[in-house]
């Protein structure tokens, strides 16, 4: 048993992978109906890495398609394995799962990221594990410092250039992370899961922008856990709403996009707050989108009144993206008056937002400035659009805001001037991506 043991391990490190990630392939690999949980099959691992007990029939099936090996060669003599992997059973270095490991997988990220290489989801997954499976391990942590690189992150998602702050979110994940599962205190984990599903929902930003939406998908989805299991309904409500505004400048299906909002406003309860406010912008442009301008005024007119109910806290907060400020709701109206081709009201609420809105946001002001153009070519204006629209994006990184808005320019474009080189221009933008 200690042999097999002692081969499980070694195949599974061998792959940089952590316990709860191996237990999440194997429940993978499973097909039938009696399929156990997470925290079973971990526990399962352990135990069959700890040389506890054998691993039965049906198991080593399914260790056999994780680790993508013929099952012929898993059931191999247990000896001849333990020599094809080095060292492994006799070597005095350190468990596979210390924080060295972490470590390398989010240099691994960080490092695909700076060639603009593909995400390699194993890495980010390693990078993720702490959050998702945390167990309570006893650390001195401090969920006060947490709720301060929360705050920091916060004011920095929204003036830093798409994907700076990914290699200090994905370091900070990986430490609440270690904070988790050493932390027994309720409270204090709560505190904890509420700073994580924040940082969590940053990074799930930051690859959004940088076109890596499966990336982008396991960070909500961590950070919607998160929240959840912070108990802090206001939280979960933001964390929805703010996955919902990803999803809805992707353009995904509109089933998709309804699924997300509907997790926002099932939250809020219709209580006032960033996160609602934030879900009925999405509404109003998503359904702007779908050329329901009555949907999308009708969600306009709720955004205000909800804007009217919140907090100066909230409103005053110019930066952050706690925050839900004037110019945020003249965005919100700009956006959806310019795709539905409104273009007085489109002008008049740009004016506003551009008037409104802080110097630091240079990349707000850049998409307001792509609204402006979406207006001119709407009042058949197309040379001025083209040129406006180019003026605006030059020199500037791409955000899945920016390839929304680019795109949203070329198909109201006649057919003839979209072979125009400025056209062209907005095309190769609409499609680009970010890199650190």
């Amino acid at each position: 048993l200690q042999a097999q043991g002692a081969r499980l391990k070694a195949e599974r490190c061998r792959r940089g992978w952590t316990k709860p990630e191996m237990a999440r392939r194997l429940r993978g690999a499973l097909t039938d109906p009696q399929t156990p949980d997470l925290d079973t099959l971990l526990s399962y691992v352990k135990r069959w890495e700890a040389g506890k007990c054998r691993v039965s029939e049906r198991y080593q099936v399914a260790y056999a398609t994780a680790l993508g090996m013929p099952f012929e060669v898993f059931l191999a003599p247990e000896e001849g394995l333990a020599a094809s992997v080095g060292t492994v059973l006799s070597s005095p270095a350190p468990d596979c799962e210390d924080d060295d490991v972490k470590r390398r997988a989010l240099l691994e990220l960080v490092a695909a990221l700076g060639v603009g290489a593909a995400v390699p989801v194993d890495a980010l997954s390693t990078v993720l594990s702490d959050v998702d499976s945390a167990l309570g391990e006893r650390q001195d942590a401090s969920p006060a410092e947490w709720e301060d690189a929360a705050w920091e992150y916060s004011r920095g998602i929204w003036v830093s250039p798409p994907g700076a702050l990914i290699a200090d979110l994905g370091a900070d994940i990986l430490a609440i992370g270690a904070a988790l599962k050493r932390e027994p205190r309720v409270d204090a984990r709560k505190d904890l899961l509420r700073s994580s599903a924040e940082i969590s929902t940053y990074m799930g930003q930051e690859f959004g922008d940088m076109g890596n939406p499966r990336a982008a998908r396991q960070c909500f989805t961590t950070a919607v856990n998160a929240a959840e299991k912070s108990g802090d309904r206001d939280l979960v409500t933001w964390v929805h709403a703010f996955r919902a505004a990803r999803v809805a400048w992707e353009k995904r299906p509109a089933a998709t996009v309804g699924r997300m909002l509907d997790g926002a406003f099932r939250s809020a309860q219709g209580n006032p707050g960033p996160g609602l406010a934030q879900a009925l912008e999405s509404r109003a442009g998503f359904l702007a989108g779908q050329g329901d301008a009555a949907g999308a005024e009708a969600a306009l007119t709720e955004l205000r009144e909800v804007f009217a109910a919140l907090p100066d806290e909230t409103t005053e907060d110019q930066i952050s993206a706690r925050g839900f400020p004037e110019h945020v709701l003249r965005f919100s109206e700009a956006f959806t008056y310019a795709q539905l081709g409104e273009t007085t009201r489109a002008h008049a609420t740009i004016d506003r937002g551009l008037e409104l809105i802080p110097r630091e946001k240079s990349g707000g002001r850049t998409n307001l400035k792509l609204m402006r153009a979406l207006t001119l070519v709407h009042e058949h204006e197309v040379t001025e659009g083209l040129n406006y629209a180019a003026a605006s994006t030059q020199n500037v990184p791409s955000t899945l805001a920016r390839r929304r808005m680019a795109a949203e320019i070329v198909r109201a474009l006649p057919s003839k001037a979209r072979a125009l080189p400025e056209a062209r221009e907005l095309q190769n933008l609409a499609v680009s991506t970010s890199s650190v």
